[in-house]
């Protein structure tokens, strides 16, 4: 047998979908309710060499509906979705990754609802990473790179911008782990926000504790410092756990505190925690996870929190049909220039899904009703969905 100097494979698809939405816009009241037919063509390309191992998975998603055509989505720069990747020369001293990723984002996190077209911009993300491994000894390494990283929004609200970074690392391997130590310094530039230099020092390990369990754990400290003078700062941590408890059941925690950049309000602190099990067996699978996440805006007067429960369900019912259910409650609180928001929000999903050979076909509904104490933000949403899908 020959191995395959240089593999290409690509591949097409095109779906076709059906959807009854009885409230589009999530109102109180006056709901309006519409036809919404949708249609994805696209390819999935991949491609490998000595040199270069790249994938493309592109596609263009049209919606459009039968009474509210000011809502379809048809123009070129809103229905592009990509997710596209390249590693040169990997396995080499010099590697370069370069990323493209075109998805539909929401502009205001708190309302980041994916039954809904509204509030929502295709984003345009680039990333280039060029680095360089000098081998000191077997087991130690000094990482040289460079970073670029563009942000691009398809709506005029989305903050658009661009970072340079430049990033030193040392790593260590040792018997049971890897340990690193990490400084990067960060000069972002915006269309909209005041940009700002950033610093990060990192300490880290990746630890593996026989064949069960895995766990990454990072400390830090970041440093903010505005072209203005304002200056902010976090500590930064990651803790990543992951135990096998048996073939078949796993549990997870994990817990992250850092800067990170919004849509349209510019930098915040965050944090978010997660904990939950999953079991899988070819007859049954299920997930649950308990999570809560924070954020404080650097530059704003507003503070977003969430905790809430999710539950996944996957119940084969014959050789080529599935049976899928997911349910997820959240709680958030807003406070924005001293206005308080409380939301109580359900989510509940099941589906069908059937596959013969070359095609997917999927029927669904969702429900949603979210409860504010202000009254103009509660609504009910339900969605029934019918899609199929044929590669070739």
């Amino acid at each position: 047998m020959h191995e395959c100097l240089v593999c290409i494979s690509i591949s097409s698809l095109l779906t076709v979908g059906e959807e009854y939405n009885d409230n589009i816009d999530q109102t109180a009241s006056n709901e309006e309710e519409d036809w919404i037919t949708t249609v994805q063509p696209g390819f999935l390309l991949e491609y490998d060499n000595r040199s270069v191992e790249a994938s493309v998975d592109y596609s263009l998603l049209y919606r459009f509906y039968k009474n509210n055509d000011e809502d379809n989505l048809d123009e070129f720069e809103d229905v592009q979705r990509a997710d596209a990747s390249a590693l040169f020369f990997n396995g080499r001293p010099f590697t370069l990754r370069v990323s493209e990723v075109i998805t539909r984002e929401a502009l205001d996190e708190r309302d980041d609802n994916d039954l809904s077209d509204s509030n929502r911009s295709t984003l345009y993300h680039l990333t280039v990473l060029p680095e360089y491994d000098l081998r000191l000894t077997p087991t130690l390494s000094l990482v040289l790179g460079y970073g670029y990283d563009r942000l691009d929004y398809a709506e005029t609200a989305g903050n658009d911008s661009e970072e340079h970074s430049g990033r030193i690392s040392l790593m260590k391997t040792l018997a049971s782990a890897d340990v690193y130590a990490r400084y990067v310094f960060t000069q972002h530039e915006s269309d909209d926000e005041e940009d700002y230099d950033r610093q990060d020092y990192t300490l880290g390990t990746i630890y593996r504790l026989g064949g069960r369990t895995t766990m990454t754990l990072e400390g830090g400290f970041s440093d903010v410092e505005y072209d203005s003078g304002f200056e902010d700062d976090t500590t930064r941590w990651l803790v990543d756990l992951l135990y096998q408890m048996r073939e078949s059941v796993a549990l997870f925690g994990s817990y992250s505190q850092d800067f990170t950049l919004s849509a349209t309000d510019g930098l915040r602190k965050t944090r978010a925690a997660a904990v939950g099990a999953s079991y899988e067996r070819e007859s049954f699978n299920a997930s649950t996870e308990l999570f809560w996440d924070q954020s404080r805006y650097v530059r704003q007067d507003r503070e977003d929190n969430a905790i809430g429960v999710r539950f996944d369900l996957s119940k084969p019912l014959a050789r080529n049909l599935t049976a899928n259910f997911n349910a997820e409650y959240e709680h958030a609180r807003f406070d924005e220039n001293n206005v308080k928001e409380d939301v109580d929000r359900v989510t509940l999903g099941t589906s069908l899904d059937y596959v013969y050979r070359r095609l997917t076909a999927s029927l669904g509904y969702r429900y949603r009703v979210n409860e504010s104490d202000i009254d103009t933000n509660d609504y009910t949403n339900n969605i029934v969905s019918l899609s199929g899908t044929v590669r070739f």
